[in-house]
């Protein structure tokens, strides 16, 4: 009465194939997800709020800026506007 029927199994086997290609899709998402998840600061400025002073205070250990320059584009990173004006263009 529950035999294999026509298909021999066929329908069974094509059933399983389906479903382990299924769970393999979801564990490539998982594993995609979770790879996204754990990059570090380095790639998403917005995990690390700091990375701009640190980089403003090697552009200035470097000599690449002055210390009004530093000044000046460390009170912009403050959010101080007061502070960031250029007083050689006498704006910000």
């Amino acid at each position: 009465m529950w035999g294999w029927g026509a298909t021999g199994g066929v329908g069974l086997v094509l059933v399983l194939l389906v479903l382990a290609a299924a769970a393999a899709g979801a564990a490539i998402g998982v594993a995609a997800t979770d790879r996204r998840r754990r990059r570090g600061p380095d790639l998403d400025p917005d995990d690390d709020p700091g990375r701009a002073r640190r980089i403003l205070d090697e552009r200035l250990a470097a000599g690449e800026i002055d210390l009004v320059t530093h000044e000046r584009l460390r009170a912009v990173l403050d959010g101080d506007r007061t502070r960031a004006v250029d007083p050689d263009r006498g704006e910000g």
